[in-house]
């Protein structure tokens, strides 16, 4: 069997696993399953800056945490409908995507990233002082979901249609024209640039876009929860899209989806085992990218060379 078709296998496996989720599995599961479709999109999403961008931000937490914020606010605070609160989500990370994507496309490599940090530890101290919004430290809980959302069952409906609808996009983007000037920016930035092309904007596009859809991955785990809290936007955070991604395979679009998945189900069954699960998670993921430099889905590459 192809590399190919073994992929294709793979995924409709976890296609028919991902439809029969509410029939078969606990309430405990289901929240589980919720949490691996937001962060799947969430590195997905990052995905597109690493990549295919081949920029390396450590201020993603900042977007997902804003999308969280803005769903939780507008719904507690301001008591906004819920589909309003929603659609909200991704304008609020997008907007402040472009206030500082605008300021740090302009540098490149380390700093490029310094500087996405640094934005990112801005946004958490705002989570945490602005109280009246936030409550601080305290985060807010007691998000509700309406009607039949509020059953779990139904909400991972929801959240697989959401996210597929936004994996689907996400992909298109990947294959368009726009994705096709991204890579090659990531290959030959002078090259590009010689063709007349405006680099530094289809960056600060892919900036934007991808903090749009990870501020819709946050929304949808802070409905999950029904929580959230400054400690999501929190530097310790930054190190999970890329672990994710790294993990699946940075090259290919499913890589993230599958890393997510992974890293998800490796937290859960080993938190349930031992109180030093970061130490146990720690060790297996560098096990997994020392043996897997290409990530889960370049196994077959790895083997052919060994």
């Amino acid at each position: 069997m192809s590399e190919q078709q073994t992929q294709r296998a793979l995924w409709i496996i976890i296609g028919v696993a991902a439809l029969a989720v509410p029939f078969v599995a606990s309430e405990f599961w289901i929240f589980i399953a919720v949490e691996m479709l937001a962060f799947a999109l969430y590195a997905t999403s990052f995905n597109l800056l690493l990549g295919y961008g081949g920029m390396l931000s450590f201020g993603q937490p900042a977007y997902f945490g804003i999308g969280a914020y803005a769903c939780a606010i507008l719904l507690t605070k301001f008591g906004w409908p819920f589909w309003l609160a929603m659609l909200a989500a991704p304008v609020a990370g997008a907007v402040a995507a472009a206030a500082v994507g605008y300021l740090s496309v302009r540098l490149s490599g380390i700093y490029f990233a310094m500087l996405t940090f640094a934005f990112q530890m801005l946004f958490y101290t705002i989570a945490l002082k602005a109280r009246d919004l936030t409550n601080g430290d305290d985060g807010i809980t007691g998000i509700d979901r309406p009607g039949l959302l509020a059953q779990p069952g139904y909400y991972y409906v929801f959240a697989l249609v959401v996210v597929s609808a936004c994996l689907f996009a996400l992909y298109r983007i990947t294959i368009s024209p726009f994705g096709q000037t991204l890579r090659a920016t990531r290959e030959h930035r002078l090259r590009v640039q010689y063709l007349g092309i405006d680099v530094r904007k289809h960056q600060w596009a892919t900036f934007v876009i991808v903090g749009a859809f990870s501020a819709v991955a946050g929304a949808l785990f802070a409905l999950s929860t029904r929580a959230v809290f400054p400690d999501w936007l929190y530097w310790t955070a930054s190190a999970v899209p890329i672990l994710m991604a790294v993990l699946g395979g940075l090259r290919k679009f499913t890589g993230p989806i599958l890393g997510a998945i992974v890293y998800v189900a490796l937290e859960t069954i080993i938190s349930g085992y031992t109180t030093y699960w970061p130490l146990f998670m720690g060790a297996i993921i560098v096990a997994l990218v020392l043996l897997l430099p290409e990530g889960l889905l370049g196994w077959r590459s790895a083997r052919a060379r060994a």
